[in-house]
């Protein structure tokens, strides 16, 4: 049986519970949010980064989301590595998400001319959390949302569904933790133990660790990389352009940003 549920428009990751006592415990990780999610995400626009929102790696860590361990930005500046954080209440609950952007794209339809891609990891899980933490706190809606990217010039961005993916997920085994399914876990040959990369230990070896990731869908390639073709075309670039090469291309912010 599925253990959390995903937003209809929502790709990506869905935990699901084979057995009774995994249900059990799955649903106990979730509600005493020990299960740590990812989700990448376009942005309609260039999101604000105000420093009083700021917050280190090792801040984000207490928080309880999954950041890595890298505290230096990798785009070979060695500049320390910042997350963002969102502490807005939504329908009266507390509602927390840290996220960071990955990258800008020109684009000539959304909004200032550029498309933002973030991570986002949520603390909570409020009703709609990412879509409107972004879209009323940050004020860059996540394209393709037509609930909430205010319509307008929005629209022309809706035509391939919601840029949303639930893409990263790390929880404790729900078996290999009992007595019983450590001791079994411990006696599996290390090339079954490790399930290709998925199962890891905790730092301090005492729990085993699911690590799970799925590659973004492919429209997420492809549309940024058709938005910056077309940018390039307006602005008298080459007619004929290695999409793969342009999605690879990262631009700085507008000098607002920086």
């Amino acid at each position: 049986a599925s253990v959390h549920r995903l937003d209809k428009p929502t790709s990506g990751l869905l935990l699901v519970a084979k057995t009774k006592p995994a249900m059990v415990d799955l649903t106990r990780q979730f509600a005493e949010r020990r299960v740590k999610k990812t989700y990448t995400a376009i942005l309609n626009g260039v999101p604000n980064e105000p420093a009083e929102t700021s917050i280190s790696v090792e801040d984000a860590i207490a928080l309880g989301v999954d950041v890595g361990s890298s505290s230096v930005d990798g785009d070979g500046n060695g500049e320390a590595l910042k997350w963002q954080l969102i502490d807005h209440t939504l329908d009266e609950k507390s509602a927390v998400t840290v996220w960071r952007p990955v990258k800008y794209v020109k684009s000539l339809k959304a909004r200032d001319g550029i498309l933002t891609l973030v991570d986002m990891k949520p603390k909570t899980g409020r009703y709609h959390q990412l879509r409107r933490h972004m879209s009323w706190v940050r004020e860059c809606p996540i394209v393709g949302d037509n609930a909430y990217d205010g319509g307008g010039d929005a629209i022309s961005l809706r035509g391939r569904g919601l840029f949303l993916c639930s893409n990263k997920v790390n929880l404790d085994h729900p078996y290999y933790n009992t007595e019983v399914g450590r001791k079994e876990w411990d006696a599996l040959p290390n090339d079954e133990k490790w399930a290709n990369g998925t199962l890891c230990l905790s730092e301090d070896g005492s729990m085993v660790e699911v690590h799970a990731s799925i590659d973004l869908p492919p429209k997420f390639q492809s549309f940024l990389a058709n938005e910056e073709q077309r940018q390039q075309k307006f602005e008298g670039g080459v007619d004929d352009i290695d999409t793969e090469t342009t999605n690879d291309e990262i631009i700085s912010p507008p000098p607002s940003q920086m």
